[in-house]
């Protein structure tokens, strides 16, 4: 594979999973976040970093994925972030 001088090659899909572990293990901190959701309801919920950016569902902490791993919206994080739930979390599967 040839690659212009100064541009960086895409990684490959082992590299990119690992990568993508190692930012999802860098969002592990806890805080409280004000999350108002569609229901017109607004909680105080203990996250991690990681949910409260909406790469993991609220509820069972699932990276977003494919049929009851897919995303639905739940709501708004702090008026900065969108917040998530997988289909299983939504639906009661979990």
């Amino acid at each position: 594979m040839s690659v212009e001088p100064g541009r960086v090659p895409a990684p490959d899909g082992n590299l990119g999973r690992l990568l993508w572990a190692q930012i999802i293990a860098s969002k592990q901190t806890v805080s409280t976040y004000t999350v108002d959701f569609r229901s017109g309801e607004t909680v105080e919920l203990e996250l991690t970093q990681a949910q409260a950016e909406g790469y993991e569902c609220l509820t069972c902490k699932a990276e977003c994925g494919t049929g009851t791993g897919a995303f639905l919206h739940a709501g708004w994080i702090n008026d900065f972030s969108s917040a998530f739930r997988c289909a299983a979390c939504v639906e009661g599967d979990v």
